[in-house]
């Protein structure tokens, strides 16, 4: 049977809806909900190759645009680079990180990118010495990924300072290039993935101890331990019931000192080895705790990191203390402090006085070798401690100003290169080609720099 239709139900004068459309690709990220999430400094660099451009393209160019912050509204050459040499801030908890992630969601379309960094962990972790200013990778990952096709990124994990080892490969993260033998900045100019963004150079290996530090089994157990245990955070901390809070530290620090020692903070500090007044300061919730200590602690305590920042299920379980002291000593009795031995400090200190070793101790490692609090040895020997921290200091500042007289020595002789070339000596030139750019910031360096750019200008 023939059904005839109307000619208005066959066809619309009505323009479609069409979808909106990204400036840039919408590139989903990699290892979203796993502890091998990519990290934003990645991101760019995998966005970048995408396009078939430069990372510093993409930012000056794309991104630039599109930021907030004055900082980084007009990005020139000498600004551009010293973004790059922050670069680690894109990965971090602050305003630096949260601009560049809304950013990249407005030109790609994608509302995932704010957990390529620890922006959700700001309340709890404390951005000092959380992050490596230079690269570091896992070779064997990064093979893996090449043979089977995979995409090669460098995941958010290898990028906190704490991590030293690869958790799926129980092997320790490579931080020199074997090629060039330099250490790759996080981002650069050029940078891409699985690649030296200072000889070209592709980074993987089939080897596990290729261009990587050796550790002890027990060293290694504990750095397992720790990326495992960072890892479950980065996993855990976007499907999270609630926010992880600033007194979720305190709650949990109280916790802890609660069922270790019955609420002694003294004896928690001292089977810790910890200052008192700095875990009262942490129990308190007037400081927060770095992550290298926070771990410690949770290592120490045999929790994770992930159990101690959300208090209510550190609660429910049961604390095992892995310190030896804590099994010979009941909950009653206080822990007696080591007794001071006042001839035998002196002489360490006079020896370490009189000793050659470079580079000469600091007082906190004097301190540490003789297993005793520094307070009490300068309270004992202030002229001694005093003279120690001096010896140390000239000797830190004597290192500082001949590296500074280097730096100066290699602008001169990279300025002069490119003049004999006819290339003018740019700080951007000049940075690419310094075996440490960063040396550059200093103001010593650049004045070198711009007074080489006035004689050869002339």
């Amino acid at each position: 049977m023939i059904v005839d239709h109307h000619p208005e139900e066959l066809w619309s004068i009505e323009k479609p809806q069409l979808p909106k459309r990204s400036r840039l690709y919408h590139l989903p990220p990699v290892g979203i909900g796993t502890p091998f999430i990519e990290s934003l400094t990645s991101y760019i660099a995998r966005l970048a190759e995408s396009h078939s451009v430069l990372p510093s393209v993409l930012i000056s160019k794309e991104i630039t645009p599109y930021l907030k912050k004055v900082f980084a509204k007009r990005l020139s050459s000498r600004r551009l680079r010293a973004l790059f040499d922050r670069a680690r801030a894109l990965n971090g908890t602050g305003d630096i990180a949260m601009d560049f992630v809304q950013a990249l969601e407005t030109l790609t379309l994608r509302s995932d990118l704010c957990f390529l960094t620890l922006r959700s962990c700001a309340s709890v972790i404390p951005p000092r010495g959380l992050f490596r200013p230079y690269k570091a990778w896992c070779p064997a990952c990064y093979q893996k990924w090449r043979l089977s096709r995979q995409v090669v990124y460098e995941p958010l994990l290898w990028v906190i300072e704490t991590i030293k080892v690869c958790p799926q490969h129980q092997q320790p993260l490579c931080l020199y290039c074997p090629h060039c033998h330099k250490q790759p900045p996080l981002l650069e100019w050029h940078s891409r993935s699985g690649y030296c963004s200072i000889c070209g150079k592709w980074l993987g290996s089939v080897f596990d101890s290729f261009a990587c530090s050796t550790l002890s089994p027990e060293d290694l157990k504990k750095e397992i331990w720790v990326a495992d245990s960072i890892g479950e955070l980065i996993t855990a901390v976007h499907s999270l019931s609630s926010p992880l809070l600033r007194e979720n530290v305190a709650k949990g620090m109280c916790a802890a000192i609660n069922l270790a020692t019955k609420g002694n903070i003294a004896a928690f500090a001292s089977l810790l080895g910890i200052p008192k007044n700095t875990l009262w300061m942490w129990h308190t919730g007037k400081a927060l705790p770095q992550l290298n200590a926070l771990l410690r602690i949770c290592y120490r305590l045999e929790i994770s990191l992930l159990d101690f920042l959300t208090p209510e299920k550190m609660v429910a379980k049961s604390l095992k203390l892995s310190l030896q002291e804590s099994t010979q000593r009941s909950h009653n009795k206080r822990v007696s402090p080591k007794p001071f031995d006042s001839n035998k400090v002196e002489e360490a200190l006079q020896a370490t006085l009189a000793s050659d070793e470079k580079p000469p101790l600091t007082m906190k490692e004097v301190a540490e070798r003789l297993e005793y609090n520094r307070r009490t040895i300068s309270q004992h020997f202030p002229d001694l401690c005093r003279a120690i921290s001096a010896k140390s200091l000239r000797y830190r500042k004597a290192a500082q100003e001949k590296k500074i007289e280097q730096s100066c020595e290699q602008v001169r002789q990279i300025a002069l290169k490119l003049h004999i070339e006819n290339v003018y000596p740019s700080e951007g030139r000049v940075s690419q080609l310094m075996t440490k750019p960063g040396d550059l910031r200093n103001k010593k360096v650049r004045a070198t720099l711009q007074e080489l750019q006035s004689e050869l200008s002339r």
